[in-house]
């Protein structure tokens, strides 16, 4: 009889969700995703996971922001006025793209001497 109340107790526990990352509650409270699904919520939290590993915080909010308000702007259109067919898959090469312009070093030859 107490073994079927541990065991009750434990389901309980263990069907309790793991908290997501700060960029998928932001994508979710911005409204470019939904929190239907707790796997896509998860495929979410895997590549922001995997973005955090290889930039900065900072690097990663500040990019993070401006994909999800291009997208936005764009009325979930991609460059050529089609919609977006997989918006994880274009939101990851996205946001690649504007870490990689955001990161790059910019060249200024006034600074050097004549």
């Amino acid at each position: 009889m107490k073994e079927d109340t541990r065991e009750k107790i434990q389901d309980k526990e263990d069907k309790t969700p793991l908290p997501h990352s700060f960029f998928t509650l932001e994508l979710t409270r911005r409204k470019l995703i939904t929190g239907d699904s707790e796997f896509d919520l998860y495929l979410w939290d895997a590549l922001f996971q995997e973005m955090l590993q290889r930039f900065n915080f900072r690097v990663l909010l500040i990019c993070t922001g401006y994909t999800i308000s291009c997208i936005k702007r764009n009325n979930f259109k991609d460059e050529e006025g089609k919609p977006i067919e997989c918006l994880y898959a274009y939101f990851k090469v996205a946001l690649l793209a504007n870490i990689k312009r955001y990161t790059r070093p910019v060249y200024i030859d006034w600074f050097e001497e004549e």
